[in-house]
């Protein structure tokens, strides 16, 4: 029987996934695609029914990979589905792939407000939409702020759309995951209008803002746990249990925002598991809250 590597061109074979992740931590995928649209419903449907396990990588944000790797196919759309347009409507579409910070950066130019925190946040649109990506401090707001509806696809290629509300969107939540759902595209609409230079000026506060108090040029994954309900942010917690600084091997707890963790030494997945159990545990004997992980595990 031959390998699905031979049957599709693009599918390499043993690809190591660290350098496709912001935390540069993981080890190599029994397969590996950067998608078209055009094969990705046969390329599903072939996984489907010969039992091979999809992954879904978009720019490697918000995920921990497996340092012994992958077995299955891993999807990455970091330099791939990277369309974006505006139709005469005024309602934006991009592809699953598209960064958030260009679909940001592509709606202040329009004019249009709701966009201005995502010019921080490194994610791809299609994980960003999946897990409701967004901005906790200064009050919510939430990719699904602007999102209008989204075009999936299922395990075996069937394409549908479903609109914002079906998509049980909350907090860092959606149901797409679940059903093991790949996005596709998105539309977008405003939440207000104003000059482009009014928003490009408020966009630009953002990422100075965000530069200040995360460390963004660190190989990191951004924010490793949620907002605990009700209470202060995760980073006050950590920060005062002592954590900051605290090292497990390679990985570190951050001393310029504590819910943040960085690579600075060639950390393993192991490294960063162990740093995540002892904050949660830090974190419970003092406080009393029980912190939830943000970043996914994918083994």
């Amino acid at each position: 029987m031959k390998e699905i590597s031979e049957i599709y061109s693009g599918i390499n074979k043993g690809v190591e996934l660290a350098p496709y992740t912001t935390w540069k931590i993981g080890g190599p995928a029994t397969y590996f695609w950067e998608p078209d649209v055009e094969r990705l419903p046969k390329v599903f449907k072939y996984c489907q029914n010969n039992n091979i396990k999809v992954y879904f990588l978009g720019r490697g944000s918000n995920v921990l990979i497996d340092s012994k790797g992958l077995d299955g196919l891993v999807i990455c759309t970091k330099r791939t589905l990277q369309h974006i347009e505006v139709d005469d409507e005024g309602i934006i579409t991009a592809h699953s792939g598209v960064p958030m910070p260009k679909l940001s950066n592509f709606a202040s130019k329009l004019g249009y407000g709701g966009y201005e925190y995502l010019i921080g946040i490194p994610g791809s649109v299609g994980a960003g939409i999946a897990i409701n990506a967004g901005l906790s401090a200064h009050g919510r707001r939430e990719i699904g702020d602007v999102l209008i509806d989204v075009e999936l696809m299922d395990e075996q290629g069937n394409i549908s759309t479903e609109k914002a509300d079906e998509l049980a969107l909350s907090y860092r939540s959606s149901n797409i995951p679940n059903r093991n759902l790949f996005v596709l595209s998105a539309r977008f609409k405003a939440t207000y209008k104003a000059s482009a230079e009014d928003i490009r000026e408020k966009t630009v506060e953002h990422l100075k803002e965000r530069r200040r108090k995360q460390p963004l040029s660190k190989p990191t994954a951004g924010s490793t746990f949620k907002q605990p309900y009700g209470g202060k942010s995760a980073g006050w917690y950590i920060d005062q249990a002592g954590l900051k600084g605290y090292s497990v091997g390679g990985a570190k707890i951050s001393e310029k925002h504590a819910n943040w963790i960085e690579n600075f030494d060639n950390a393993s997945c192991d490294h960063v598991k162990k740093l995540i159990e002892i904050v949660i545990a830090k974190v419970e004997k003092d406080f009393g809250i029980i912190l939830e992980q943000e970043v996914s595990l994918l083994s």
